[in-house]
Parts: C-alpha cells; sequence; structure tokens
C-alpha cells in the first residue's frame, strides 16, 4: 500500500520539474540566438559579430529568465 504523500514531497518533486524546465529552456534560447547568429554571419558576411552578438543577446536572456522564475518561487 502506497504511503501518502506529504505537502513537502508534492512541491519538491514540482520544483524539480520547474527547474529541469527551466535549463531545457535556457539551453533553446541560447541555441536559437546562436543558431540565429551564425546564419546571419554566413548570409551577410559579418563574420563572427552576428554570432558573438547573438550568443550574448542569448545567454543575457536566458539569465533573466532564470532570474524571474527563482524570484517568483517565493
Amino acid at each position: 500500500m502506497p504511503e501518502p504523500t506529504s505537502p513537502e514531497d508534492k512541491r519538491s518533486s514540482s520544483q524539480i520539474g520547474r527547474y529541469s524546465g527551466v535549463g531545457f529552456q535556457m539551453l533553446v534560447t541560447i541555441g536559437l540566438c546562436t543558431w540565429l547568429g551564425v546564419w546571419l554571419d554566413g548570409r551577410y558576411g559579418w563574420r563572427p559579430w552576428a554570432t558573438i552578438a547573438l550568443s550574448l543577446f542569448g545567454v543575457f536572456v536566458a539569465m533573466y529568465q532564470i532570474i524571474k522564475a527563482v524570484s517568483s518561487d517565493k
């Protein structure tokens, strides 16, 4: 017979799901920005400036998303 779960157990498992989702969102954000930078560099010959700029932009956006997710957790 399964033991009843406490509210703390439910809360910790939902936090694990939330934070793993935030990590995946960070990966996708940085990856898409970098891909767009590589594409723009190839299309317009701006090598490597679009890749550098959009990669950094992706990192800043991803960090903002993480800070926002952690701050709303309180």
